[in-house]
């Protein structure tokens, strides 16, 4: 670099002496001083014309320039730029060939679409799961290629969560689930993964359980009935009495499990259906639901507080929205101490959706067992659960009720302190409201 600017330099000295020379020995200095400016200027507008005519042909290495001092660095600049540029290049062309192939390679099929929910780029299995061609489709709207209404909500950010379970359009038999992230430049990135094993497993399992619960209610029936006659014999050894009890009273636990279980079995297999039920008068239901608990089983040992909005009304099926009130008012009697008041809520939360909630000031949850409460027979405390009894089903059944109604079900609970569960209802099922 030093050695190109020494160059430069002594051209315009050189220059400089011979303007000077020419002044003294022929006394026109302007003459002196204009010739060689001149050829130097002209000099380095041909090297500029020769450079610039390089540049715009490709600035080929081969076809450089001969120069030398500043024009000859500045070629070399190139030069080492266009050698970065090309091993860029190169690196980053062999990381998109490798993300191709790994995202070609993946089991699911992948969908890019750009901000018009056109295709700009998809990988091999997207054709043998959702029928796209890669080659074709490039550049279609998905949702011209798969007419499926929910599918519009789930590409515009309208499903929560951003998935949705769909039959293949190449394959009826498959089940695929779709999950769409936003991503890039207003991009959205699509991905469909075949699920029909676990579906094929979920039914196997669902048909299982409502086919063993039916074939064991009739003999279980029967023992109970055996079991209750030989309880009303007074011929019965006192001793052998208090063991009759006990298989009476697991028989009648056992019954009350293939219920449920029935009853589960049922309500997952029914699904989410929108205009299911029928108007029902909510706060006439709860108010005979708290007096007949305050009857029977919290009589003498809670205190049941209501604040139930007299004009709300939604559209329900009435048994199962029966059945989720008394779960959850039975759940807050058995897991709150005597004395304790539990307090019934029926109004809209600011969302507008219409809610009932349940409190009580029980022992409370630890926050590691809330997200599975939920699960079939799945119990925070073992030990005290089996003291109380219960199937271990009735949370799982009010989570299908509530869903199948379209809404949701928050659990909110703190030790020591209490527990809430809040089965919120949405917006269309409502049928009147409280000016």
């Amino acid at each position: 670099m030093n050695n190109a600017w020494t160059v430069e330099f002594s051209r315009i000295l050189a220059a400089l002496v011979t303007a000077i020379l020419l002044g003294i020995s022929t006394g026109y200095w302007l003459v002196a001083l204009v010739l060689p400016t001149g050829i130097y200027i002209v000099w380095t507008l041909v090297q500029i014309r020769t450079f610039e005519r390089w540049i715009r042909c490709g600035a080929k290495t081969n076809a450089a320039p001969d120069s030398s001092g500043i024009w000859q660095l500045i070629v070399q600049h190139i030069h080492r730029t266009q050698k970065r540029d090309k091993e860029r290049k190169r690196r980053l062309s062999e990381m998109a060939r490798r993300f191709a192939a790994t995202i070609s390679a993946l089991p699911e099929a992948t969908i890019v679409l750009n901000s018009h929910l056109e295709i700009e780029w998809v990988n091999d299995t997207a054709r043998s799961l959702l029928g796209i061609d890669r080659k074709k489709d490039l550049g279609q709207r998905l949702d011209n290629l798969i007419r499926i209404p929910q599918l519009v909500f789930l590409l515009e950010g309208k499903l929560s969560p951003q998935q949705m379970e769909i039959e293949s359009p190449v394959d009826q038999l498959k089940t695929l689930v779709l999950t769409c992230v936003d991503f890039g430049d207003q991009q959205k990135l699509l991905t469909a993964r075949d699920i029909s094993q676990r579906v094929a497993v979920q039914k196997l399992r669902k048909a299982f359980i409502a086919n063993a619960s039916h074939e064991l209610r009739t003999p279980l029936t029967v023992i109970a009935g055996y079991l209750e006659l030989a309880e009303s014999d007074n011929q019965i050894p006192q001793q052998l009495r208090e063991q009759l009890g006990n298989a009476s009273q697991q028989a009648n636990r056992m019954q009350k499990i293939l219920d449920d279980l029935l009853t589960l079995s049922k309500l997952e297999e029914k699904g989410h259906i929108r205009e299911s039920g029928e108007v029902l008068d909510v706060p006439d239901m709860l108010n005979r639901l708290v007096i007949d608990f305050e009857k029977t089983r919290a009589k003498g040992t809670h205190k049941i507080e209501i604040n139930i909005d007299r004009a709300l009304k939604i559209k329900v099926v009435e048994s199962e929205f029966y059945s989720l009130c008394q779960n959850l008012l039975s759940n807050a009697v058995k897991y709150s101490p005597q004395g304790s008041t539990i307090k019934v809520c029926w109004q809209l939360d600011p969302a507008g959706s219409a809610c009932l909630s349940v409190a009580d000031n029980g022992e409370g949850i630890a926050p590691e067992h809330l997200s599975r409460l939920t699960e079939r027979f799945y119990r925070a405390n073992v030990n005290r659960s089996r003291q109380i009894g219960g199937t271990g089903l009735g949370l799982s059944i009010v989570k299908h009720i509530i869903e199948n109604h379209g809404g949701h079900l928050d659990i909110q609970s703190e030790l020591s302190v209490g527990s809430v569960f809040i089965a919120c209802f949405p917006k269309y099922r409502i049928h009147q409201v409280a000016a």
